[in-house]
């Protein structure tokens, strides 16, 4: 077993997710999908196994240390890239309905292929923008959980993000050392978008690049259909914000 793989296990147990045979197998197909598709495309950044493993697969399991994931159905990863959050945790909780959104073609071929090789049932890949989709029926107010990695400034993430929840529906942040002024800078957005912060969890790891917080936003209210300017953003602000932070410093 390589050393990436036994850090995932140990980190995984820390948070109270047991890694089997199976799911074992499956985040060891889905190291050489990335390796095979990053020859091609630009999907993600790392020097070796080891800080893929740590970095990136053990990074998105920390959603888990903030939320309950046996108890969701419905599940939203908002800007999935090459599947961060989403695919360890959906190897990780098979029982979850799971919906990558991803604006660009070429990672959702990705995300395909990887939901078809790791035989990833009730998983979608939704090939749009996320601020288009948040105003869809078959979306607004019904998900139990929103998770997000590296995509947008909270300010931002929230507008996007909440209006996908239902009532006391959750958003789980996994964001860097500068969260606190984030999360003070995002107070009149959460305010008219009928949120509340839920929890700050900071958690660590060997190797880490400065300290890593997990945010968990909760729904209390009703969203507004229309809050991008009243909070502050206009839509071309959000769409730039969101295309110019997808998985930046990653």
């Amino acid at each position: 077993m390589g050393s990436g793989m036994d850090l995932l296990i140990k980190g995984a147990q820390q948070i109270g997710i047991h890694l089997g045979e199976v799911e074992q197998e499956k985040f060891r197909l889905y190291a050489e999908l990335i390796e095979d598709w990053s020859k091609k495309i630009n999907l993600v950044s790392y020097q070796s196994e080891e800080e893929l493993y740590r970095s990136h697969f053990l990074d998105s399991l920390f959603c888990g240390s903030g939320y309950e994931f046996q108890k969701a159905e419905k599940v939203i990863d908002l800007g999935s890239g090459a599947g961060f959050p989403a695919i360890p945790l959906k190897i990780c909780f098979p029982n979850l309905q799971f919906w990558l959104v991803e604006s660009r073609n070429k990672r959702c071929g990705f995300l395909q292929r990887v939901i078809e090789e790791l035989n990833l049932d009730d998983c979608f890949v939704v090939w749009d923008r996320i601020e288009k989709i948040a105003h869809q029926k078959e979306y607004r107010g019904t998900i139990d959980c929103a998770v997000a990695r590296a995509v947008a400034p909270l300010s931002v993430l929230l507008e996007l993000g909440l209006p996908f929840l239902r009532r006391k529906g959750v958003l789980i942040a996994l964001k860097g050392h500068a969260v606190i002024e984030e999360i003070k800078t995002a107070g009149r957005a959460l305010e008219i978008l009928g949120g509340a912060v839920d929890q700050v969890i900071p958690y660590y790891f060997p190797g880490e690049k400065g300290r890593n917080v997990v945010v968990v936003y909760k729904r209390e209210g009703n969203s507004p259909r229309q809050v991008s300017q009243e909070a502050g953003y206009s839509s071309k602000k959000t769409i730039m914000s969101v295309e110019g932070a997808v998985f930046s410093g990653i």
